[in-house]
C-alpha cells in the first residue's frame, strides 16, 4: 500500500505514483543484504518539495 501525500503549498494530494519522485542517493548494505534509499517527492503542480523519505528494500545483488 502506497502512502498518501499532500503538497503545503497548493494542497495538491495523492498517493506517491502522483507525485513526482527522484532518488537522491543509494546504499547496499552487505552485511544485512538489503539497499537503502533517500527519496525525494516533489509535487507535479507547483514543483515544491514535499517530503524526503528513506526506503529500505530487502533483495540480492547477484554477484
Amino acid at each position: 500500500m502506497k502512502s498518501a501525500y499532500s503538497c503545503p503549498a497548493c494542497q495538491w494530494s495523492g498517493n506517491e505514483s502522483s507525485f513526482v519522485t527522484k532518488i537522491l542517493s543509494i546504499m547496499y548494505r552487505p552485511k544485512h543484504d538489503n539497499i537503502q534509499a533517500f527519496k525525494q517527492i516533489k509535487c507535479p503542480k507547483c514543483h515544491n518539495l514535499v517530503t524526503i523519505i528513506f526506503e529500505t528494500l530487502d533483495g540480492t545483488i547477484a554477484k
